[in-house]
């Protein structure tokens, strides 16, 4: 993949951080800004994807899951499933 220049300005203990990060992993500090990098552009990009999915998924009236079941969820112990839309209401 071909490469270019990028200049950015970082916090000088940030840049001393990826610095020591980068000599731990025998890498260079443009390779582990690359990678981190990298990694949030697959992120946010995955998460746009979604959002854009639901966003189509409401527009066709696909049902969604009722928010106080996400809650419920989210407060539940790590056992419990997700909810399904089998449990939406309406």
């Amino acid at each position: 993949m071909p490469t270019t220049s990028f200049t950015t300005r970082i916090d000088a203990d940030l840049k001393t951080d990826l610095e020591q990060i980068a000599q731990f992993e025998d890498r260079s500090a443009s390779y582990m800004a690359n990678l981190a990098i990298r990694n949030f552009v697959e992120e946010r990009k995955a998460t746009r994807e979604l959002v854009d999915l639901g966003l189509e998924m409401v527009a066709r009236g696909v049902p969604g899951i009722a928010p106080d079941a996400v809650h419920e969820w989210m407060l539940a112990d790590d056992e419990r499933p997700f909810p399904s839309t089998l449990t939406v209401k309406a």
